[in-house]
């Protein structure tokens, strides 16, 4: 049984923003395809769980950026599950460059949920056992709080429509930071680096629906919500700080 879980990744020019910068969204992707293998190393991945109809589900997730690899870099991704926090199984991630530096580190919040209830579920449901890393933490204290927005502003609405639907026919949620990122001008990120998110995760985006994406600006700070505009729910919610590039 591995404890930690390392797996590297080589960036590719089709992972990179206008600036030659990994993009958000796919620092995600790379973190959930480590943590995937992992758990499938582990007996608790995607097929083993859907026989016994279970799934993982992320409900909320801390990301803190020193700075965001560049085309051509290699980088390790070191993963490993922490322990409960109430119903949340709690999973932390380091990225490394080339030099071993520590340059991205973050904190997840997973739900076990049963695929005909959908309901939460213990941890004796998962029958397996978790390699043992408590106090083991790439961030420090519990996993981020509720977002609450106070003067959300619309930016854009759009429909889900074939490109963002994934295997289990729902919107993956590294998408929805795609869409966070599309609420900032091309100004804004000529003069701003990210340095940090926060995602909560409320309700599946499926084929079809239409959502309007809403943002409450406060200085280097910005909160962002995708909100169903034929019901007015929540969708997701996102609290995303910049810092001034060089």
């Amino acid at each position: 049984m591995k404890k930690v879980w390392e797996e590297s990744f080589k960036i590719a020019s089709y992972h990179l923003d206008f600036q030659q910068e990994l993009k958000p969204s796919v620092l995600q992707q790379y973190f959930q395809e480590a943590a995937g293998n992992h758990a499938e190393s582990l007996g608790a991945g995607y097929d083993i769980l859907m026989e016994r109809e279970l799934f993982w589900a992320l409900s909320r997730i801390r990301v803190e950026i020193d700075r965001m690899p560049k085309w051509g870099e290699t980088i390790r991704i070191e993963t490993w599950p922490v322990g409960l926090e109430r119903l949340f199984f709690r999973r932390d991630f380091r990225m490394y460059d080339e030099q071993d530096n520590e340059i991205v580190r973050g904190a997840s919040g997973w739900l076990l949920v049963n695929a005909k209830t959908m309901r939460p579920q213990r941890l004796a449901a998962l029958g397996v056992e978790l390699p043992d890393n408590a106090g083991r933490f790439a961030l420090e204290g519990t996993l981020p709080d509720r977002i609450s927005l106070e003067t959300p502003e619309p930016v854009f609405r759009k429909v889900i429509r074939y490109d963002e639907i994934d295997m289990n026919m729902h919107v993956n949620n590294t998408r929805y930071l795609d869409w966070v990122t599309d609420c900032f001008d091309r100004e804004h990120y000529e003069q701003n680096a990210l340095s940090a998110f926060s995602l909560e995760f409320l309700s599946e985006v499926r084929w079809g629906n239409e959502m309007e994406m809403q943002i409450d600006r406060n200085g280097t700070e910005a909160k962002v919500q995708a909100v169903e505009t034929a019901s007015a729910k929540a969708l997701f919610k996102a609290d995303v700080e910049w810092r001034k590039r060089d």
